[in-house]
């Protein structure tokens, strides 16, 4: 390579680098700047050329630099030459920053240069200090743990006590750091230094250490269970020892303490599911009416998310109190999930059951405060009334889940348990189950219904759809297993399912030597907005070696109105890949033109209401201009849900492209209707 072209590349590698890079020569000028070190400083290259290095540094530092440089340059030990360090810079205006600064030295044509890397850590030290509050929110929970909890280090010395450690010896915690634990607890076989000094050896294989010792205090010892578990904190820190103690100086004491924490969530000192269920039974008096209460209330995943586990634990701890002083009379309350609180409570009547869940979402949704921002839960409460409803408490807890979630679905403060809702969500539950084995083994079918050529009255494509019959309840309408599955993770199994069978179909014509199909796919909204689809498609056409014209794609109105970056990307690439997309449904939704001539988009359907209107003026003139705005668009235009005669006519008069409805066809097996392995041929289009 010759020399050229090396300072080419050797400057195209300068310019590409992410950190900014400057060179000095050995009396402190700058003689090189490149496009990162612009962006980092805020200078142009011209500005800087020639200029000594300080102008980039504060003035404390700037001060210093240049009687640094000259004892570097007579022998004197380096500060920061080929070593490496954090210091700060100074921008063109004015503002200092952290920086990591990396000087080398070279020698060229007899002189000294130095080349400096410069590394911005303004986002490395923000993250340092969201960490360390972090920390302290983290100190402030253990703090407050009934357990003695405490950190070791190799030599057994504490490195952190939190405060019931204190006061079980008695000791201040700044006393305690890097006193050995062993000049503090004695054990009956002294057998505590061995027992943690080998979960530091690398040839010990243990894990775990489980020692009682007694913990010397000013008054009496106290004795305390220990669990002691290696932590390694990272590659460049020792590990140490996780310790947590508990005082079982009084045997009582400590088993009520465990039992405890086997019945109750930590968090909000409520009953657990499983010991709230036992303790139903036993907390029902004979003759009392009560409500069971099933409180859900959203936002804690986004809490815990926006600000953290600690957060979202002190909000649900808020949560509990605030249930605790709402209720006026005895009460047994639960945590059952994550969002979940149960509330059984004795009461008069379905009024009075009605005002207590009233005013527990009113308190529920009352503002919390986390680090100065306010922040609101979405409450809503299911009512199951006892003995009315039912006198079985495990259907009682159902019966108040299912309310709790009908009032969720209707946008409703609360609601009471509704047998026919119950049994509805019951049913999809069944569905959804099913569904998911009838995808594993195949057993949804895909039907096709033509798309015809209005002009000619020639099949131009077909619109893949499913059918299933379920072995206990029979057929089921898609109307009714989609949504469930869209609501659900099922929706892109689906999806991906019905795009699998339909390049099977497509490879399976051409092999047959049938003319080649062309048949669109619907796709859900999530399934649409994932960024894997394209990638799916492209080797499911190269699986099949099927041509991507064969293939289309149909998706709803809504996905379009609220496009995403993500989704305008999805829909860029399938185009480039020459996959056609349609826009299904159209008018059913937001019923926007104006959002076409921005769209990559090759086909509008126009949805069977409007062509149910079609033979009124009204209806005419509407489908009239949609066809019109299409065609301006250069979008093919299809009418879906042709039924009559007089619909098919009206429509190829106004030059509508395409066809589609039980007029034509109605939806067959997908065999049947591509004429597969003998099937019946396809009914054809009626003028």
């Amino acid at each position: 390579m010759k020399l050229s072209q090396l300072g080419d590349l050797y400057s195209t590698l300068l310019e590409a680098a992410v950190d900014g890079i400057i060179t000095i020569d050995e009396r402190g000028m700058i003689t090189g700047f490149n496009s990162a070190a612009e962006r980092l400083f805020g200078y142009s290259r011209s500005d800087v050329i020639g200029r000594n290095v300080k102008c980039l540094m504060p003035d404390y530092v700037a001060q210093h630099h240049d009687e640094y440089l000259e004892n570097y340059l007579h022998g004197r030990p380096a500060r920061i030459i080929g070593i490496g360090r954090e210091v700060e810079g100074q921008r063109k205006d004015g503002s200092v920053f952290p920086l990591h600064l990396s000087v080398g030295e070279a020698e060229h044509q007899g002189r000294r240069n130095f080349i400096g890397i410069c590394h911005d850590l303004t986002s490395y030290n923000d993250v340092l200090r969201q960490l360390g509050e972090a920390q302290e929110r983290y100190r402030d929970i253990v703090e407050s743990q009934k357990q003695l909890i405490c950190r070791l280090d190799s030599k057994l010395r504490i490195t952190f006590a939190n405060a019931s450690f204190t006061q079980v010896v008695g000791v201040q915690q700044e006393a305690l750091l890097g006193v050995p634990l062993p000049a503090i607890a004695e054990d009956a076989e002294r057998e505590l230094p061995r027992l943690l000094g080998q979960m530091f050896r690398a040839n010990d294989n243990v894990d775990e250490v489980n020692i009682k010792v007694t913990m010397k205090a000013q008054d009496n010892g106290a004795l305390v269970d220990w669990s002691f578990k290696r932590v390694d904190a990272g590659s460049n820190e020792a590990p140490e020892l996780q310790g947590f103690g508990i005082d079982i100086s009084q045997q009582e004491a400590a088993v009520e303490q465990a039992l405890y924490l086997q019945s109750h969530d930590p968090v909000t000192g409520f009953l657990n599911k499983q010991a709230y269920t036992d303790a139903l039974a036993a907390w029902i008096q004979p003759g009392r009416r009560c409500a069971l209460l099933h409180v859900d209330c959203s936002q804690f995943e986004r809490i815990t998310q926006k600000f953290g586990f600690s957060s979202g634990d002190l909000i649900m701890a808020e949560a509990a109190r605030r249930i605790r002083q709402g209720l006026d009379r005895t009460n047994l309350c639960g945590r059952i999930s994550s969002n979940d609180f149960v509330v059984m409570v004795p009461v008069i009547d379905r009024d009075e059951a009605q005002s207590l869940a009233n005013q527990l979402v009113l308190t529920l949704e009352a503002a919390y405060t986390i680090r100065g921002e306010q922040i609101r839960l979405d409450a809503t409460c299911g009512i199951a009334l006892y003995p009315e409803d039912t006198r079985a408490l495990d259907a009682l807890l159902l019966m108040a889940s299912s309310a709790a979630k009908d009032a969720r679905e209707h946008g409703m403060a609360f609601s009471y348990f509704n047998p026919a809702y119950h049994d509805d969500l019951r049913r999809q539950m069944d569905i959804e189950q099913g569904l998911k084995e009838a995808i594993d083994s195949r057993a949804i079918d895909v039907h096709l219904q033509p798309k015809f050529d209005l002009a000619t009255g020639r099949t131009h494509s077909y619109e893949a759809l499913v059918r299933w019959t379920h072995p206990q309840q029979g057929a089921i309408s898609p109307g009714l297993f989609i949504p469930i599955a869209e609501r659900s993770a099922l929706g892109q199994r689906l999806d991906r399912y019905v795009l699998t069978r339909v390049a099977e179909l497509i490879a399976e014509s051409l092999r047959q030597g049938k003319q080649e199909p062309v048949i669109a796919v619907n796709i859900t909204a999530r399934h649409f907005s994932d960024t894997a689809l394209p990638e799916f498609i492209r080797d499911l056409l190269h699986t099949h070696q099927i041509p991507a014209r064969s293939l289309q794609l149909e998706i709803t109105e809504g996905i379009v109105m609220e496009m995403r970056r993500t989704t305008t990307a999805i829909l860029d690439e399938l185009r480039q890949m020459d996959i056609e997309v349609s826009i299904d449904d159209f008018g059913t939704g937001y019923s926007s033109l104006s959002y076409l001539q921005h769209l990559m988009v090759d086909e509008l359907k126009i949805d069977k209401v409007f062509i149910d209107d079609l033979e009124s003026e009204r209806g005419a003139t509407l489908v009239r201009a949609v066809i019109a705005i299409a065609k301006a668009h250069d979008l093919r235009v299809t009418a879906e849900g042709i039924e009559t005669s007089d619909q098919a006519r009206i429509l190829t008069t106004m030059k509508c492209d395409l066809g589609q409805g039980y007029f034509f066809a109605r939806p067959a097996p997908s065999d049947d209707v591509l004429g597969l392995n003998g099937a019946r041929s396809q009914r054809r289009f009626r003028s």
